[in-house]
């Protein structure tokens, strides 16, 4: 931005420099979801996965499974060969680029490029994201290389590298993203999937403009991802229940909270089979909506001086283990996540994924405009409509919105960030729900919003 461009140059930088600083959470590797305002007018980028399987002949070995503690919460998910789904970053950051950046792609990869063949010093945030996943990361020692050593998880003030990945870039700004779906690195990619992600998924797959998900909130006109995101019609859902009743106060009492549970009820009571069928159908969702109104990720939000704003959105998911051989690109595990593979076991191959991602762009009544998003899977749905919630009805400053504790409902069960609260405000809340699960140190199940 202070060399000249624009929020969307912003958006994409840091998206490549995301692909080599937190290689457990995003990557060329994984799948994007993008909401942006340029000169006024909203729009969304889905550069999200694609199921594999095109030209595949053969059953389909099993994926590994593996457990994940989060906090006081353990999460199972699938790794391996069989877990990963068509990439979609790369598509979606060089069209973006193509039809609305400023500046040249190469001087947005420059500093990747150099911090990943140099090396760049490890935070304390990346060692506790790559600590989390480390169970799975550890299963090959291609993507153990790149978050650690024979001691561990590479320690804070130790020097992290990907200089496979630096020269990976360097193809890409020089080829454009061809050199990625049909070049050698499309070679590496089949190789590195043992064959399940083919040459056919990555030549046919392609980014989509597509149409926002608009609805409103109070003063508020709110846009988010429709298709292919699970969470843009539940969380309009979840919006439009809270909009019925009276704003919430600025302080939250435990009726208040139970108010919050029930419209995030209400969300997820939405997703039926018929809504993941439909959910690709043109116009379904929007009409689903408007009659409503009687998972590991990288997000980041970018606004500049002329209004332009993006809300980009990737994910690895948690990483398969695998690294496509020679490239330094991580590859994903999408289709071992729970939450966004269909849950009637049908996965056509070239169809687009499902996905929890919800970048999310809000115009007020003011002028003012709000960028935002989150990481978390099914959290993510939660997370956002709480923050809007204490920024709209509460009047807080969007940092301190982001910084108070959340809940999320999830199969009867209310889960409650007991960090913020004391033991007696969480008892509290015990009657607006079938059980009440705390978690007491801050960490990653409740996710952050950035």
């Amino acid at each position: 931005l202070m060399e000249g461009g624009n929020a969307v140059d912003a958006a994409v930088a840091a998206g490549l420099m995301g692909a080599f600083s937190l290689q457990t959470m995003t990557g060329l590797g994984g799948g994007g979801i993008m909401t942006l305002r340029v000169d006024g007018e909203v729009q969304v980028l889905d550069c999200f996965s694609n199921l594999p399987g095109l030209g595949w002949e053969g059953p389909r070995p099993e994926p590994d499974e593996v457990q994940v503690p989060f906090e006081d919460v353990l999460e199972t998910f699938q790794i391996g060969a069989p877990t990963v789904a068509v990439p979609g970053v790369v598509a979606g950051l060089w069209e973006v680029h193509r039809r609305h950046g400023r500046m040249p792609m190469k001087a947005l990869a420059a500093l990747v490029v150099e911090a990943a063949r140099n090396g760049a010093e490890m935070t304390a945030a990346q060692n506790r994201s790559f600590t989390l996943l480390q169970g799975i990361w550890r299963r090959s020692p291609e993507a153990w290389a790149l978050v650690g050593d024979e001691d561990g998880v590479l320690q804070v003030g130790q020097t992290i590298r990907n200089p496979d990945l630096a020269t990976t870039l360097e193809h890409l700004v020089e080829e454009g993203p061809r050199a990625f779906y049909e070049g050698e690195i499309a070679k590496r990619i089949v190789e590195g999937t043992e064959g399940l992600v083919t040459a056919e998924d990555l030549a046919t797959y392609e980014a989509v403009w597509r149409p926002p998900l608009d609805g409103t909130y109070r003063d508020a006109t709110i846009h988010m991802p429709g298709v292919p995101c699970l969470s843009g019609g539940m969380l309009f859902v979840a919006l439009n229940e809270l909009d019925m009743g009276p704003p919430l106060p600025r302080r939250l009492e435990p009726d208040d909270w139970g108010r919050i549970a029930r419209a995030l009820e209400c969300g997820e009571a939405l997703r039926t089979p018929e809504y993941e069928e439909r959910l690709f159908d043109q116009g379904w969702l929007e009409g689903l909506v408007a009659a409503s109104k009687s998972g590991n990720t990288l997000h980041c939000s970018t606004i500049d001086d002329d209004g332009n704003a993006v809300a980009y959105t990737s994910s690895m998911g948690e990483g398969s283990a695998l690294v496509a051989p020679g490239t330094g690109i991580a590859l994903n595990n999408f289709l071992g996540e729970p939450d966004i593979v269909p849950r009637d076991g049908t996965n056509v191959a070239g169809r687009r994924m499902m996905t929890s991602m919800c970048p999310t762009i809000v115009e007020r009544a003011d002028g003012g405009c709000m960028s935002l998003g989150s990481a978390g899977s099914d959290r993510i749905r939660s997370a956002i409509l709480q923050v809007l919630v204490r920024v709209i009805d509460g009047g807080r400053a969007l940092q301190e919105a982001i910084g108070r504790p959340r809940i999320h409902t999830r199969d009867g069960v209310l889960y409650v960030e007991g960090y913020g609260r004391t033991p007696e405000q969480v008892e509290a809340l015990r009657p607006y729900a079938k059980e009440v699960v705390a978690t007491w140190a801050p960490g990653f199940f409740f996710g952050g919003v950035q």
